[in-house]
């Protein structure tokens, strides 16, 4: 990027270079300061677009992202800043690329509240905050102020995207993001340079140099998500109890649709059919429910619906229901009047993940005989 004062007298036009003017360190060891102040101060410049900053510092599991931010979208946007070069001093060209990854994974997990929290410490915090932020109570209402909008709080954090923000993107860098987006990640490049002119003026531009779809992150469906966080920790608690029925030493490969209100884990074991899913049916914000389920298509090895129902005195002798279904909830289990404060309840998550063990246990018992 480079800067002209545009001088236009009568003689002769001229052109005076504005000189670039490194970022520095605000203080000494704090790295970063500066540039994320000017962030700070005006996010939108970034892209174009208006960003909703709602977390500058934060602590998350997997490190402490520069700054958090939300789209029209209601995506959470994850910024990853760096003073000079992006894949100079302590940041190496992998890190500066994998660093925000990690922390998009991690945010992934959060839920409303969680993100509610993050926007009390920004708040609360010795930097300043945006108006709609200092102004309001919680997270979706400064949300919807700020968009004009009637998001509810399961709409936010649907999706995350990733920023990377240096003084120069290097080459390096520059061929990651682009490898990353072209594989379904949300991930941009974007230079931010400051520059002073003669009058001792500082100004600052912002140059995208690698950027996303965004209509990957639009969110068009309209099918509502379960609860992450009550997932995992209902898996996570069940696993250890059936990971050996389940032929498989990690939790990751089996998991699916974790972004939805039906995530499953997917057994492994030799002999058993393929379409079989273990489903944990998450709702809290619609019907005010949670489920745990056999799933079968019928495609596999066997017609794994019909033989589910050979079997439904088996299952209905352990508290389990048998539908006529051919998919979706073959066999289940339902707790109903749920509310979000219940996926909270330590107790009534254990009681929870112990039912899904009986139903996972139940279910290979079945195919181990078929």
């Amino acid at each position: 990027m480079r800067l002209y004062r545009l001088d236009t007298p009568e003689t002769e036009p001229t052109a005076t270079p504005i000189e670039a003017s490194p970022i520095a360190p605000a203080s000494e060891g704090e790295g970063e300061g500066e540039l994320e102040e000017l962030l700070n101060a005006s996010p939108d410049a970034l892209f174009d677009e208006p960003i909703l900053l709602f977390a500058r510092q934060p602590g998350l599991t997997t490190g402490i992202p520069d700054l958090l931010g939300l789209d029209r979208f209601g995506n959470s946007v994850v910024f990853e800043l760096k003073r000079g070069d992006s894949g100079s001093e302590s940041a190496s060209e992998a890190s500066i690329v994998s660093q925000p990854q990690l922390y998009a994974q991690a945010l992934d997990r959060y839920d409303y509240h969680e993100l509610d929290a993050l926007t009390d410490e920004y708040r609360n915090g010795d930097w300043p905050v945006p108006s709609t932020i200092a102004e309001t109570d919680s997270l979706i209402e400064a949300y919807n102020d700020f968009f004009e909008q009637d998001r509810v709080p399961w709409e936010l954090n649907r999706a995350q995207r990733l920023a990377i923000v240096a003084e120069r993107i290097t080459l390096q860098t520059r061929q990651s993001a682009r490898w990353l987006r072209d594989r379904g990640l949300d991930i941009q490049a974007v230079e931010v340079q400051r520059f002073e002119a003669p009058s001792g003026e500082s100004f600052f531009g912002a140059t995208t140099i690698v950027d996303y779809d965004e209509t990957r992150t639009q969110n068009s469906s309209q099918s509502k998500p379960g609860d992450r966080v009550f997932t995992i920790r209902v898996f996570t608690t069940a696993f250890p109890s059936i990971k050996d029925v389940l032929s498989a030493d990690r939790m990751d490969p089996l998991l699916g649709n974790l972004t939805t209100n039906y995530p499953y884990l997917e057994s492994q074991a030799p002999g058993h059919p393929e379409p079989v899913r273990y489903a944990l049916r998450v709702n809290p914000y619609g019907d005010n429910e949670v489920k745990v389920a056999i799933d079968a298509t019928g495609d596999g090895n066997m017609d794994a619906a019909n033989y589910l129902r050979k079997n439904r005195d088996l299952f209905r002798d352990r508290g389990f229901t048998v539908s006529q279904r051919d998919s979706m909830r073959v066999v289940v289990d339902t707790w109903e009047d749920i509310e979000v404060s219940d996926l909270r309840q330590e107790e009534f998550i254990e009681r929870v993940a112990a039912r899904y063990v009986d139903l996972v246990n139940l279910g290979h018992e079945v195919f181990d005989v078929a």
